[in-house]
């Protein structure tokens, strides 16, 4: 049979996934088995310390996203709004890809990580960030699918999260 290009050398088509070692699986069997198994680190009893997080940080983002929008001119009602959103979505951003957490989240004592327990990539960080958009969007629900989602999932994984492979969890437990 022929090799599959596709596959590492180690795993060829009709090859037990289960008999070779994780490092060798391709990047979907590990996510995977990730999933199935569970995160690396339990986000138990994370709800409440989450929206508690989640209106400090609320707060502090809107403020700063007015007080810098005042700045500019009152005829340019788009900069404005780009302000706006800007430093609002830039708040969580900065703060979370620096260190993992924000204002909100640190005073709760949580953090952000990867799925498997590491350390967030900036690619994370930005999809999560970017779904605030949708979850948190005042227009559509407000902050009511991200709640939901949270209370509801396992795993405590806002959409953000999900789609991001990240959780949050309490900084004492890794």
């Amino acid at each position: 049979m022929p090799e599959n290009p596709y596959l590492p050398p180690s795993l060829q088509e009709g090859q037990d996934v289960s008999k070779i070692s994780s490092s060798e699986k391709p990047q979907e069997y590990r996510m995977e088995e990730e999933l199935k198994s569970g995160p690396g680190i339990s986000p138990a009893g994370t709800t409440l310390a989450r929206h508690m997080a989640a209106t400090v940080d609320s707060l502090v983002a809107i403020v700063l996203s007015f007080l810098l929008a005042q700045q500019v001119p009152e005829d340019l009602p788009i900069m404005v709004a780009l302000t706006v959103v800007g430093v609002y979505l830039g708040y969580f951003f900065l703060l979370e890809a620096l260190f993992g957490t924000t204002p909100g989240k640190f005073s709760t004592g949580l953090k952000i990580v990867s799925y498997n327990g590491s350390p967030c990539s900036t690619k994370q960080i930005a999809i999560r960030t970017l779904f605030r958009l949708l979850e948190t969007n005042p227009l559509l629900l407000g902050a009511i699918p991200a709640a939901a989602r949270i209370i509801f999932s396992r795993d405590k994984q806002r959409f953000g999260d999900l789609l991001a492979g990240t959780i949050v969890v309490f900084r004492n437990r890794s």
